[in-house]
């Protein structure tokens, strides 16, 4: 009996302690709860938000690409490249460094959610070092808020994401360091007006997004200086939103509102204006304010709105004498983007042709200046105009540089380009060789005779 009641007991005792882990238990939830409340209010700082509010938006790029031997030796080697990109518009557009893509075989993309697309290159601009590529989806994709570069602080607090040495979506955080750096990349070609970041910058983040405190895209992560730490460089998002207006415009069969317009920056935000128009429903000085059912802050969203356009008139509203207008607009097809003035070549002439080919205007240069710079040429032909997204554009080809070579001959005057133009040895290839002097120096590259219909 005694030892039945002490089992009892015992056995009560237990339930009781059960009891009681059971009731902390339970009320362990609520008391949870809100400490994460506290945690909420201490840990999702405007650099996590930041973060979260871009970071759809961003892609991961790696491609393959033959790598020439430095050392001398023959032969060529596959490198693996790797870098960011970000989603300026939800039909896949996005936006990177050239370098990222430069001769790549092919572009694999990586969405933030990890789904995986091949890209293919639409346009690339060598000066800024800017390029566009464009992945098929069949739903709209996540967009990266832009800001503007215009009213950028040295201080102020910065966050940049890419893909570092290959680990995705890294995330690092900073501050801007200085404004308005011009950084010498070769002997020949400088990167102007960047701005410096003490966020770690690697190989790999290059094409990403700079932000700031807002998650807004303030530049486009380009460059890191060797050897030190702590110094990188971007490319300020107002000069990059023009720069891929302009190749969104370039390209063939681009829709047109017969308008030429330019962005205005002003108290930290930005606005499109008329400059010049062949429409009676624009009006220079308009403030376009939407096409369609687009916003329209930046000449990169109007080329956008004017290209996602599907029927022959679309509705745009302006501001006008501070009146606020609404009409429809007629949509053409034009081959020069907002302009709306059709170049159409005229195939009777060598200038023409050459043009339309190759992409270059010239005129002859001073014969005594390229033997003084190159005593291997007798003569050349200065470039005065270089067309976007044409072969000569691809090769990094520069107004002011002195065409003295191609396919082997020289080029020292219109007769020597009409027989060259003519010449069998050029109609049998699609990347002719191209020697150009640019200072002093000869330069040597092939042009890619079908890169305005593949890219």
């Amino acid at each position: 009996m005694t030892q039945l009641s002490i089992t009892q007991s015992a056995k009560r005792m237990l339930r009781l302690k059960l009891a009681v882990l059971t009731l902390a238990t339970s009320t362990s939830i609520p008391m949870t709860a809100s400490f994460a409340q506290e945690r909420s209010s201490a840990r999702f700082t405007a650099t996590v938000r930041a973060i979260e509010n871009a970071e759809p938006a961003v892609v991961n790029i790696e491609g393959n690409k033959v790598s020439k031997s430095s050392s001398g030796a023959k032969g060529e080697a596959n490198v693996n490249g790797m870098g960011a990109g970000v989603i300026f518009d939800s039909r896949g557009y996005i936006l990177t460094n050239q370098h990222v893509v430069q001769d790549v075989k092919r572009i694999d993309v990586t969405l933030h959610d990890g789904t995986q697309h091949t890209g293919r290159l639409i346009a690339r601009d060598a000066d800024t070092d800017l390029a566009i590529i464009k992945i098929d989806t069949s739903r709209p994709l996540p967009v990266i808020p832009c800001g503007t570069s215009s009213d950028l602080m040295r201080g102020e607090r910065v966050v940049a994401i890419g893909n570092p040495f290959g680990y995705h979506d890294s995330v690092t955080e900073g501050i801007i360091s200085a404004l308005h750096r011009n950084i010498p990349v070769n002997g020949v070609q400088e990167y102007p007006d960047l701005i410096q970041t003490d966020a770690s910058i690697n190989p790999g983040n290059s094409g990403g997004p700079l932000l700031n405190a807002d998650g807004q895209m303030v530049g486009i992560n380009a460059a890191v200086r060797i050897g030190a730490q702590g110094i990188g460089f971007a490319i300020p998002i107002d000069r990059a939103i023009e720069v891929a207006a302009t190749m969104i415009a370039a390209e063939e069969q681009q829709q047109s509102l017969s308008a030429e317009v330019k962005t205005e920056y002003r108290n930290g935000t930005s606005r499109v204006r008329v400059v010049r128009s062949s429409t009676s429903e624009l009006r220079t000085n308009d403030i376009i304010r939407t096409i369609g059912d687009r916003e329209i802050k930046n000449r990169l969203d109007y080329e956008l709105a004017v290209l996602s356009s599907k029927s022959t008139t679309t509705p745009i509203t302006v501001e006008r004498d501070g009146e606020v207008l609404t009409a429809s607009v007629s949509v053409t097809r034009s081959g020069t983007g907002s302009t709306g003035k059709v170049r159409l070549a005229s195939t009777n002439t060598i200038e023409d042709r050459l043009y339309r080919e190759i992409g270059i205007k010239v005129e002859l240069a001073d014969a005594t200046a390229v033997r003084a710079a190159n005593d291997s040429y007798q003569g050349g032909m200065k470039i005065t105009s270089v067309r976007q997204g044409s072969p000569a554009h691809f090769a990094s080809l520069q107004r002011g540089d002195i065409l003295v070579g191609l396919v082997g001959w020289q080029t020292t005057s219109w007769d020597d380009i009409e027989y060259i133009l003519k010449s069998k040895e050029m109609s049998a290839t699609t990347t002719p060789e191209i020697r150009i002097i640019r200072g002093k120096n000869v330069y040597v590259n092939n042009l890619e005779m079908d890169s305005a219909r593949t890219r």
